[in-house]
């Protein structure tokens, strides 16, 4: 594996851990945009939805194509089911320590933490999708 490829490699991995940091952190943080944008929670709750499905068709063919275009034809390409993983950590951990949760009322219900860990697993199986797709 040569230098250039390794970090296509994992650009295509940090945009696919920023896609799912986005969406981790709208449902996470849903009370506090509640409470900082003033909206009711019907508002917010369309507006986070159109978000979020127009976001993931976007990232979608722009991955698809990113990843057809720089990582080809190679197994490598499903390195990436793992390598986004660490970089979503990484964003996690940023954006807790620029802006920690302050007010008791923004913690996020605990119902949300099973909501996080469907996401998880079904991640890494819409990464092997869009591979399998950009590898042919």
């Amino acid at each position: 594996m040569t230098m250039p490829f390794f970090l296509k490699l994992n650009m295509v991995s940090l945009l696919y851990g920023l896609i799912f940091f986005i969406c981790m952190a709208l449902q996470l943080h849903y009370y506090r945009l509640l409470r900082l944008t003033g909206w009711t929670a019907d508002n917010l709750d369309l507006f986070l939805l159109l978000v979020q499905l127009v976001g993931l068709s976007v990232a979608t063919i722009f991955l698809y194509k990113l990843a057809a275009r720089w990582l080809g034809h190679r197994r490598w390409i499903y390195a990436t089911m793992i390598l986004w993983l660490p970089y979503t950590v990484i964003f996690t951990m940023a954006f807790t320590y620029l802006f920690p949760i302050s007010d008791r009322g923004d913690m996020p219900v605990p119902m949300q933490g099973l909501i996080l860990l469907v996401m998880l697993g079904g991640y890494p199986l819409y990464i092997a999708i869009i591979s399998l797709g950009a590898r042919t």
